[in-house]
């Protein structure tokens, strides 16, 4: 009896820090995603308002630069 108690605590030590974690990384992926979402967004405006009209190149690099400047990875389509 005394062994399935200590094997109990060390996997209730082992694990307990571990599961909270992984259920806390899905919700800092889903923030991270609608932080992203929330700055494409900005950035577009913000080149819609530069008024580029047919400059597709430097649209495209406004929008790049403006979510290196907001910490984001560079990718555009």
């Amino acid at each position: 009896m005394r062994n399935i108690l200590i094997l109990t605590a060390f996997v209730a030590a082992v694990i307990g820090p571990i599961v909270p974690a992984a259920g806390a990384s899905g919700r800092d992926a889903s923030a991270r995603y609608n932080a992203r979402v929330t700055a494409v967004t900005d950035c577009n405006r913000q080149a819609r308002a530069m008024q580029f009209g047919r400059r597709i190149v430097q649209r495209r690099n406004f929008v790049k630069e403006c979510m290196i400047d907001r910490g984001f990875p560079a990718q555009t389509n």
